[in-house]
């Protein structure tokens, strides 16, 4: 049986068995891969400590001969983020980016830009040094674009009027068509959104800087609202589905928000 090694991040734990997990990792080598870890419960040894959620680690896994998934031998702590899972909103924005991951990306392909991404995001939610929302932002922007699925704020869908040339403060975002409509193209569709025009160009922004310009912009709480319930609605809509751990974000942001 063939080993190999990789930094990896961990998205998702379940418990098999009395004593054995299942877990799934967002790998640097690897992209997406499931693993179990035996005896992961029982050891205190091996793994004590190493597997928490969001944990960026060094791992080894044995490969079987035949199908069937990969053994996890060993693994070194890197960094565990424990500041992340010590505070509930950290901890229901990162577990929002994982299911995301969990759910578009296919097993066993190497994601190098998005394990980056993610490593980038939640080091950052760790320590502090971004507000929880705007690196929503960021993080949600950069997986579309990685994705190949980027919302065109460019121009209007219809007409290819230029964002700037559209004289509104307000446009229609179509998520069906992955576009913007002018006030004269725009759709009563049930997929419109409609968007203020100063949050569309702080978006066209952030998608065209890298993350650590990106993340100097400065939202007010309306645009970071707006923002952040758009592109929420535009992945569910493309995934197909809503994300389980998104209603749970939503309740506490709209709390905070209250305040």
């Amino acid at each position: 049986m063939s080993t190999f090694s990789t930094p990896a991040i961990l998205l998702r734990r379940s418990v098999y068995g009395d004593y054995d997990l299942i877990i799934t990792f967002l790998s640097l080598a690897n992209g997406k891969i499931t693993v179990i870890a035996k005896n992961a419960k029982k050891s205190r040894k091996r793994f004590a400590g190493l597997l928490e959620l969001f944990s960026l680690l060094n791992m080894e896994c044995r490969l079987p001969k035949g199908r069937g998934m990969a053994v996890l031998q060993a693994a070194a702590l890197e960094n565990p983020f424990a500041d992340i899972r010590g505070d509930i909103m950290k901890t229901a924005y990162a577990s929002y980016w994982a299911e995301l991951i969990n759910l578009w990306l296919e097993e066993g392909k190497p994601q190098a830009r998005i394990f980056h991404l993610l490593h980038y995001c939640l080091d950052a939610l760790n320590t502090g040094i971004l507000g929880n929302e705007e690196l929503s932002i960021l993080f949600q922007l950069r997986f579309l674009s990685f994705s190949g699925l980027s919302p065109d704020f460019s121009e209007c869908n219809c007409c290819h009027a230029g964002t700037d040339e559209i004289r509104s403060d307000w446009l229609v975002f179509e998520l069906a068509k992955g576009g913007i409509l002018c006030k004269g193209c725009s759709s009563s569709a049930l997929s419109a959104l409609k968007l203020s025009k100063g949050t569309v160009k702080q978006l066209l922004w952030i998608q065209a800087n890298d993350l650590k310009k990106a993340g100097r912009l400065k939202f007010t709480r309306p645009a970071l609202i707006e923002g952040l319930n758009f592109l929420e609605r535009f992945i569910a809509f493309h995934i197909g589905r809503e994300p389980k751990s998104l209603k749970f974000l939503r309740n506490l942001r709209s709390q905070k928000f209250k305040e």
